[in-house]
């Protein structure tokens, strides 16, 4: 929970921001609404592959 954690303070705006601009483009085009899912799998695996268990970054 902690990597999540990490991740949502470093990078909240960013997330807001794909939300936000996901949903405002899904009133154009209903293909947009496929955003949401994406930027929710996209958040879990980014903070999966670049945070330890304990929210610490893993660098390279």
């Amino acid at each position: 929970m902690n990597r999540y954690r990490a991740l949502m303070k470093e990078t909240w705006w960013l997330w807001l921001i794909f939300l936000v601009g996901g949903t405002a483009m899904a009133f154009v085009s209903p293909v947009f609404w496929l955003s949401i899912p994406i930027c929710i799998f996209t958040f879990f695996w980014f903070a999966f592959v670049r945070y330890d268990e304990d929210g610490n970054f893993k660098g390279s």
